[in-house]
Protein backbone atom coordinates (compact mmCIF):
# COMPACT_ATOMS: atom_id res chain seq x y z
CA UNK A 1 0.00 0.00 0.00
CA UNK A 2 1.16 3.18 -0.26
CA UNK A 3 2.11 3.44 3.67
CA UNK A 4 2.77 0.75 5.39
CA UNK A 5 2.69 0.86 9.48
CA UNK A 6 6.24 2.77 9.34
CA UNK A 7 6.95 5.13 6.78
CA UNK A 8 9.73 5.27 4.15
CA UNK A 9 12.90 7.75 4.87
CA UNK A 10 15.84 8.61 2.84
CA UNK A 11 17.51 5.54 2.00
CA UNK A 12 19.88 4.12 3.98
CA UNK A 13 23.16 2.48 2.42
CA UNK A 14 22.91 -1.07 2.77
CA UNK A 15 24.55 -4.42 1.13
CA UNK A 16 23.11 -6.29 -1.60
CA UNK A 17 21.93 -9.83 -0.88
CA UNK A 18 23.97 -13.08 -0.65
CA UNK A 19 24.06 -14.66 -3.84
CA UNK A 20 21.82 -17.63 -4.05
CA UNK A 21 21.02 -19.97 -7.15
CA UNK A 22 18.69 -18.27 -9.67
CA UNK A 23 18.51 -15.35 -7.39
CA UNK A 24 18.37 -12.38 -9.26
CA UNK A 25 19.32 -8.78 -8.09
CA UNK A 26 16.73 -7.27 -6.49
CA UNK A 27 16.58 -3.25 -6.93
CA UNK A 28 15.58 -1.26 -4.11
CA UNK A 29 11.73 0.37 -3.58
CA UNK A 30 10.78 3.56 -4.87
CA UNK A 31 11.16 6.45 -2.52
CA UNK A 32 7.57 8.13 -1.67
CA UNK A 33 7.33 11.39 -2.92
CA UNK A 34 8.60 14.55 -1.28
CA UNK A 35 5.98 16.88 -1.96
CA UNK A 36 3.46 15.92 0.50
CA UNK A 37 -0.35 17.86 -0.02
CA UNK A 38 -0.97 20.40 2.32
CA UNK A 39 -4.35 19.24 2.77
CA UNK A 40 -4.27 15.33 3.76
CA UNK A 41 -6.37 12.72 2.42
CA UNK A 42 -7.02 9.67 5.21
CA UNK A 43 -8.78 6.13 4.51
CA UNK A 44 -10.82 5.70 7.93
CA UNK A 45 -12.90 2.40 8.14
CA UNK A 46 -15.64 1.24 10.89
CA UNK A 47 -18.05 -1.58 10.61
CA UNK A 48 -19.94 -1.25 7.38
CA UNK A 49 -18.31 1.77 6.44
CA UNK A 50 -15.45 3.42 4.57
CA UNK A 51 -14.69 6.95 4.78
CA UNK A 52 -12.34 9.59 3.10
CA UNK A 53 -11.25 12.24 4.86
CA UNK A 54 -9.33 15.37 4.74
CA UNK A 55 -6.85 16.47 7.51
CA UNK A 56 -5.32 20.48 7.15
CA UNK A 57 -3.01 20.51 10.28
CA UNK A 58 -6.00 21.45 12.64
CA UNK A 59 -8.86 19.75 12.18
CA UNK A 60 -10.36 16.39 10.22
CA UNK A 61 -13.44 16.70 8.01
CA UNK A 62 -15.21 14.01 6.37
CA UNK A 63 -15.39 14.07 3.31
CA UNK A 64 -17.75 11.00 1.87
CA UNK A 65 -19.03 7.66 3.13
CA UNK A 66 -19.10 4.11 1.58
CA UNK A 67 -21.44 1.97 2.94
CA UNK A 68 -20.15 -2.05 2.39
CA UNK A 69 -20.64 -5.10 3.77
CA UNK A 70 -19.31 -6.39 7.43
CA UNK A 71 -16.34 -4.99 9.06
CA UNK A 72 -13.42 -3.38 6.75
CA UNK A 73 -10.50 -3.58 9.83
CA UNK A 74 -8.38 -3.33 7.09
CA UNK A 75 -7.41 -1.73 3.70
CA UNK A 76 -4.63 -1.69 1.26
CA UNK A 77 -4.57 1.09 -1.20
CA UNK A 78 -3.00 1.70 -4.59
CA UNK A 79 -3.84 4.45 -6.58
CA UNK A 80 -6.97 4.16 -7.66
CA UNK A 81 -7.65 0.43 -6.51
CA UNK A 82 -8.75 -0.58 -2.94
CA UNK A 83 -9.08 -3.70 -1.02
CA UNK A 84 -10.51 -4.35 1.86
CA UNK A 85 -10.85 -7.44 4.41
CA UNK A 86 -14.24 -8.13 5.92
CA UNK A 87 -12.47 -9.54 9.50
CA UNK A 88 -16.45 -11.56 10.11
CA UNK A 89 -16.34 -13.60 6.73
CA UNK A 90 -14.57 -14.96 4.23
CA UNK A 91 -14.72 -12.13 1.62
CA UNK A 92 -12.32 -9.65 0.30
CA UNK A 93 -13.70 -6.78 -1.82
CA UNK A 94 -12.48 -4.48 -4.69
CA UNK A 95 -13.16 -0.62 -4.76
CA UNK A 96 -12.32 2.49 -7.06
CA UNK A 97 -11.02 5.30 -5.01
CA UNK A 98 -11.63 9.22 -6.46
CA UNK A 99 -9.94 11.32 -4.20
CA UNK A 100 -10.31 14.35 -5.62
CA UNK A 101 -14.09 13.53 -5.84
CA UNK A 102 -13.99 11.87 -2.88
CA UNK A 103 -15.89 9.01 -3.89
CA UNK A 104 -15.45 5.47 -3.47
CA UNK A 105 -17.03 2.32 -5.54
CA UNK A 106 -17.33 -1.08 -5.20
CA UNK A 107 -16.41 -3.25 -8.22
CA UNK A 108 -16.08 -6.89 -7.56
CA UNK A 109 -15.63 -9.69 -4.38
CA UNK A 110 -13.89 -12.58 -3.72
CA UNK A 111 -14.03 -15.50 -1.48
CA UNK A 112 -10.72 -16.51 0.04
CA UNK A 113 -10.20 -17.85 3.87
CA UNK A 114 -12.38 -16.24 6.72
CA UNK A 115 -11.02 -13.43 8.96
CA UNK A 116 -8.23 -11.92 7.02
CA UNK A 117 -7.22 -9.20 9.52
CA UNK A 118 -4.60 -7.31 7.03
CA UNK A 119 -3.25 -7.19 3.96
CA UNK A 120 0.34 -6.62 2.49
CA UNK A 121 1.10 -6.06 -1.54
CA UNK A 122 4.23 -7.93 -3.19
CA UNK A 123 7.00 -5.29 -4.27
CA UNK A 124 5.34 -5.37 -8.02
CA UNK A 125 2.00 -5.21 -7.10
CA UNK A 126 0.70 -8.04 -8.76
CA UNK A 127 0.11 -10.11 -5.82
CA UNK A 128 -1.23 -9.43 -2.21
CA UNK A 129 -0.63 -11.53 0.84
CA UNK A 130 -3.74 -11.36 3.62
CA UNK A 131 -3.27 -12.75 7.37
CA UNK A 132 -6.02 -15.38 7.90
CA UNK A 133 -6.45 -14.47 11.74
CA UNK A 134 -9.61 -16.98 12.27
CA UNK A 135 -8.70 -19.47 9.23
CA UNK A 136 -5.18 -19.98 10.30
CA UNK A 137 -4.46 -19.18 6.69
CA UNK A 138 -1.91 -17.07 4.55
CA UNK A 139 -4.12 -16.30 1.57
CA UNK A 140 -2.74 -15.36 -1.99
CA UNK A 141 -4.71 -12.91 -3.97
CA UNK A 142 -3.93 -12.01 -7.65
CA UNK A 143 -4.56 -8.41 -7.95
CA UNK A 144 -2.73 -8.12 -11.74
CA UNK A 145 -4.32 -5.20 -14.02
CA UNK A 146 -6.41 -3.80 -11.11
CA UNK A 147 -8.21 -7.44 -10.16
CA UNK A 148 -9.04 -9.46 -7.74
CA UNK A 149 -9.01 -13.62 -7.66
CA UNK A 150 -7.90 -15.81 -4.74
CA UNK A 151 -5.45 -17.65 -5.34
CA UNK A 152 -4.81 -20.01 -2.98
CA UNK A 153 -4.33 -20.51 0.79
CA UNK A 154 -1.02 -21.39 2.68
CA UNK A 155 -2.08 -23.06 6.10
CA UNK A 156 0.02 -21.66 9.05
CA UNK A 157 0.23 -25.47 10.85
CA UNK A 158 2.74 -25.15 13.50
CA UNK A 159 2.19 -26.33 17.27
CA UNK A 160 -0.06 -23.41 19.20
CA UNK A 161 1.17 -21.28 22.40
CA UNK A 162 0.47 -22.37 25.91
CA UNK A 163 -2.35 -19.83 26.27
CA UNK A 164 -5.51 -21.87 26.05
CA UNK A 165 -7.69 -18.85 25.46
CA UNK A 166 -5.92 -16.47 23.34
CA UNK A 167 -3.92 -19.35 21.55
CA UNK A 168 -6.13 -22.47 20.95
CA UNK A 169 -5.70 -22.32 16.78
CA UNK A 170 -2.85 -20.73 15.18
CA UNK A 171 -3.61 -17.01 14.62
CA UNK A 172 -1.57 -15.31 11.03
CA UNK A 173 -2.44 -11.71 12.23
CA UNK A 174 0.43 -9.19 9.75
CA UNK A 175 2.20 -9.76 6.86
CA UNK A 176 5.18 -7.66 6.03
CA UNK A 177 6.52 -7.32 3.01
CA UNK A 178 10.76 -6.76 3.58
CA UNK A 179 12.69 -4.18 1.96
CA UNK A 180 14.51 -6.16 -0.36
CA UNK A 181 10.55 -7.28 -1.77
CA UNK A 182 11.20 -11.03 -1.55
CA UNK A 183 10.10 -12.09 1.47
CA UNK A 184 7.12 -11.53 3.55
CA UNK A 185 7.29 -12.02 7.56
CA UNK A 186 3.83 -13.50 8.97
CA UNK A 187 3.22 -12.74 12.86
CA UNK A 188 1.31 -16.02 14.20
CA UNK A 189 -0.18 -14.49 17.42
CA UNK A 190 -1.64 -18.18 17.69
CA UNK A 191 1.75 -20.33 17.71
CA UNK A 192 4.35 -18.23 18.73
CA UNK A 193 6.16 -17.97 15.75
CA UNK A 194 7.18 -15.79 13.06
CA UNK A 195 7.10 -17.21 9.74
CA UNK A 196 9.15 -16.16 6.63
CA UNK A 197 7.84 -16.85 2.90
CA UNK A 198 9.54 -16.79 0.04
CA UNK A 199 7.63 -14.68 -2.98
CA UNK A 200 9.90 -16.18 -5.40
CA UNK A 201 8.83 -19.87 -4.65
CA UNK A 202 5.31 -19.42 -4.81
CA UNK A 203 5.35 -18.15 -1.07
CA UNK A 204 6.78 -21.52 0.08
CA UNK A 205 7.54 -20.75 4.26
CA UNK A 206 11.41 -21.17 4.23
CA UNK A 207 12.00 -20.29 7.72
CA UNK A 208 10.20 -20.39 11.17
CA UNK A 209 11.02 -18.83 13.81
CA UNK A 210 10.24 -19.40 17.21
CA UNK A 211 9.01 -16.57 19.76
CA UNK A 212 9.88 -16.13 23.41
CA UNK A 213 8.79 -16.32 25.99
CA UNK A 214 6.07 -18.44 25.17
CA UNK A 215 2.84 -17.45 25.16
CA UNK A 216 3.99 -13.96 23.91
CA UNK A 217 1.70 -13.81 20.80
CA UNK A 218 3.02 -12.04 18.05
CA UNK A 219 1.05 -9.28 16.38
CA UNK A 220 2.51 -6.61 13.94
CA UNK A 221 5.99 -5.69 13.09
CA UNK A 222 8.35 -3.61 11.38
CA UNK A 223 11.08 -4.16 8.99
CA UNK A 224 14.12 -1.64 10.36
CA UNK A 225 15.56 0.63 8.68
CA UNK A 226 13.21 2.62 6.78
CA UNK A 227 14.45 3.05 3.45
CA UNK A 228 16.83 0.52 3.11
CA UNK A 229 17.27 -2.18 0.28
CA UNK A 230 17.84 -5.02 2.97
CA UNK A 231 16.53 -5.44 6.43
CA UNK A 232 19.14 -5.30 9.64
CA UNK A 233 16.40 -5.93 12.15
CA UNK A 234 12.53 -6.62 12.94
CA UNK A 235 10.49 -5.36 15.70
CA UNK A 236 7.67 -6.98 16.48
CA UNK A 237 5.20 -6.27 18.92
CA UNK A 238 3.54 -9.04 21.16
CA UNK A 239 -0.02 -8.47 21.99
CA UNK A 240 -0.71 -11.52 24.86
CA UNK A 241 2.74 -10.72 26.98
CA UNK A 242 2.84 -6.61 26.44
CA UNK A 243 6.37 -7.35 24.84
CA UNK A 244 8.39 -5.72 22.08
CA UNK A 245 10.62 -7.92 20.84
CA UNK A 246 14.12 -6.21 18.75
CA UNK A 247 15.63 -9.11 16.43
CA UNK A 248 19.00 -8.97 14.75
CA UNK A 249 18.60 -9.89 10.58
CA UNK A 250 20.75 -12.09 7.99
CA UNK A 251 19.78 -12.55 4.71
CA UNK A 252 20.61 -16.32 3.70
CA UNK A 253 19.68 -18.86 0.94
CA UNK A 254 18.09 -21.39 2.93
CA UNK A 255 16.09 -19.71 5.62
CA UNK A 256 15.83 -16.65 3.21
CA UNK A 257 16.15 -14.38 6.71
CA UNK A 258 17.43 -15.24 9.85
CA UNK A 259 16.12 -13.96 13.08
CA UNK A 260 18.62 -14.01 16.23
CA UNK A 261 16.91 -12.31 19.48
CA UNK A 262 19.13 -9.09 20.82
CA UNK A 263 16.26 -7.49 23.41
CA UNK A 264 13.03 -8.01 24.70
CA UNK A 265 10.98 -4.54 26.37
CA UNK A 266 7.33 -4.30 27.86
CA UNK A 267 5.13 -1.40 26.35
CA UNK A 268 4.92 -0.27 29.93
CA UNK A 269 7.16 0.63 32.25
CA UNK A 270 8.05 -2.63 33.09
CA UNK A 271 6.54 -6.48 33.17
CA UNK A 272 4.99 -6.38 36.43
CA UNK A 273 3.62 -2.94 35.57
CA UNK A 274 1.33 -4.21 32.98
CA UNK A 275 -2.64 -4.46 33.24
CA UNK A 276 -4.22 -7.69 33.29
CA UNK A 277 -5.96 -6.97 30.58
CA UNK A 278 -3.92 -5.36 28.60
CA UNK A 279 -3.27 -6.15 24.69
CA UNK A 280 -0.80 -4.05 22.90
CA UNK A 281 -1.87 -3.78 18.93
CA UNK A 282 0.02 -1.68 17.14
CA UNK A 283 3.20 -0.78 16.20
CA UNK A 284 4.98 1.98 14.06
CA UNK A 285 8.64 2.76 12.86
CA UNK A 286 8.98 6.14 12.47
CA UNK A 287 10.74 7.35 9.05
CA UNK A 288 13.47 8.87 11.30
CA UNK A 289 14.50 5.35 11.89
CA UNK A 290 15.01 7.05 15.57
CA UNK A 291 11.57 6.63 16.81
CA UNK A 292 9.23 3.24 17.25
CA UNK A 293 5.55 3.95 18.81
CA UNK A 294 3.39 1.25 20.23
CA UNK A 295 -0.48 1.38 21.21
CA UNK A 296 -1.46 -0.33 24.93
CA UNK A 297 -4.75 -1.34 24.50
CA UNK A 298 -7.43 -2.47 27.91
CA UNK A 299 -4.97 -0.52 29.93
CA UNK A 300 -7.67 -0.16 32.36
CA UNK A 301 -7.26 4.02 32.18
CA UNK A 302 -10.01 6.54 31.16
CA UNK A 303 -7.74 6.27 27.99
CA UNK A 304 -5.71 4.07 26.53
CA UNK A 305 -2.24 5.09 25.26
CA UNK A 306 0.84 4.99 22.99
CA UNK A 307 4.01 4.14 23.87
CA UNK A 308 7.30 6.23 22.26
CA UNK A 309 10.50 4.52 22.02
CA UNK A 310 13.79 5.62 21.41
CA UNK A 311 16.10 3.62 19.10
CA UNK A 312 20.05 3.72 20.35
CA UNK A 313 22.16 2.31 17.78
CA UNK A 314 25.74 1.85 18.17
CA UNK A 315 27.21 0.52 14.65
CA UNK A 316 25.15 -3.10 14.63
CA UNK A 317 24.28 -2.64 17.84
CA UNK A 318 20.42 -1.28 18.23
CA UNK A 319 18.35 -0.98 21.60
CA UNK A 320 15.00 0.08 22.54
CA UNK A 321 14.48 2.80 25.87
CA UNK A 322 11.17 3.76 26.89
CA UNK A 323 10.66 7.40 26.98
CA UNK A 324 6.78 7.74 27.87
CA UNK A 325 3.59 7.39 27.08
CA UNK A 326 0.89 9.46 25.62
CA UNK A 327 -3.16 9.84 25.87
CA UNK A 328 -4.85 8.34 22.48
CA UNK A 329 -8.15 10.37 23.74
CA UNK A 330 -10.61 7.07 23.17
CA UNK A 331 -10.29 3.25 24.12
CA UNK A 332 -9.32 0.01 22.20
CA UNK A 333 -6.72 1.85 19.99
CA UNK A 334 -6.38 -0.78 17.76
CA UNK A 335 -4.52 0.89 14.79
CA UNK A 336 -2.52 3.92 13.85
CA UNK A 337 -0.21 5.25 11.53
CA UNK A 338 1.98 8.05 10.56
CA UNK A 339 1.60 10.92 8.35
CA UNK A 340 3.40 10.69 5.30
CA UNK A 341 5.52 14.34 6.22
CA UNK A 342 6.24 12.21 9.55
CA UNK A 343 4.90 14.97 11.69
CA UNK A 344 1.89 13.30 12.97
CA UNK A 345 -0.01 10.30 14.49
CA UNK A 346 -2.91 9.66 13.21
CA UNK A 347 -4.69 7.40 15.68
CA UNK A 348 -8.33 5.37 15.57
CA UNK A 349 -9.94 4.28 18.14
CA UNK A 350 -13.14 1.97 18.90
CA UNK A 351 -14.32 3.14 21.81
CA UNK A 352 -14.55 6.16 24.28
CA UNK A 353 -14.46 9.89 23.54
CA UNK A 354 -12.58 10.19 20.95
CA UNK A 355 -12.95 8.13 17.21
CA UNK A 356 -10.03 9.78 15.66
CA UNK A 357 -6.80 11.81 16.67
CA UNK A 358 -3.71 13.72 15.13
CA UNK A 359 -0.88 13.31 17.69
CA UNK A 360 1.82 15.77 16.34
CA UNK A 361 5.17 14.72 16.54
CA UNK A 362 7.81 17.03 17.70
CA UNK A 363 11.08 17.12 15.99
CA UNK A 364 12.72 14.61 18.54
CA UNK A 365 10.03 12.21 18.54
CA UNK A 366 8.14 12.87 21.70
CA UNK A 367 4.23 13.17 21.00
CA UNK A 368 2.26 16.53 22.11
CA UNK A 369 -0.03 15.83 24.89
CA UNK A 370 -2.96 17.57 23.31
CA UNK A 371 -4.33 16.52 19.71
CA UNK A 372 -4.09 18.85 17.20
CA UNK A 373 -7.28 17.53 15.75
CA UNK A 374 -10.18 15.08 16.50
CA UNK A 375 -13.34 13.44 15.44
CA UNK A 376 -15.67 12.69 18.09
CA UNK A 377 -16.89 9.08 18.56
CA UNK A 378 -20.62 9.98 18.44
CA UNK A 379 -19.88 10.09 14.33
CA UNK A 380 -19.57 6.61 14.65
CA UNK A 381 -22.77 5.43 16.58
CA UNK A 382 -22.87 1.81 17.79
CA UNK A 383 -20.87 -0.63 20.05
CA UNK A 384 -17.17 -0.50 19.54
CA UNK A 385 -17.57 0.90 16.14
CA UNK A 386 -15.00 3.53 16.19
CA UNK A 387 -12.58 3.69 13.28
CA UNK A 388 -10.21 0.05 12.94
CA UNK A 389 -8.23 1.94 10.67
CA UNK A 390 -7.10 5.03 9.81
CA UNK A 391 -4.28 6.17 7.22
CA UNK A 392 -3.08 9.07 4.84
CA UNK A 393 -3.38 7.78 1.24
CA UNK A 394 -2.31 11.10 -0.42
Amino acid sequence: MLTRLFLVAAAATASALPSCKNNNNVTPGKMPNSTVPSVAKLLITSPGNISIAEFDGTKFDIKSTQNVSGNPTWVAFSQPHLYAVDENSDTTSLLKVDLVGNKIDHLNSTKGSSGVVHLEFTKDKSQMVGAGFGSSNIDIFDISNGGLKFSNAIKSDDKVGPNKERQEKPHPHQSVLDPSGRFVAVNDLGTDKILVLDTRKAFAIVNRVSVEPAGAGPRHGAFFPAGANKATHYFVLCEIKNLVLVYALKYSCDKGIEFELKQTISTFKSVEATPASAAAGELVLAADNKNVYVSNRLTGGQTDNIANFRIDQNGDELKLGLVGFTSTGGLRTRMFSASLDGQHLFVGNQDGALGVVALKRNANGTLVEKPVASLDMSLFPGELAGPAFVQQVA
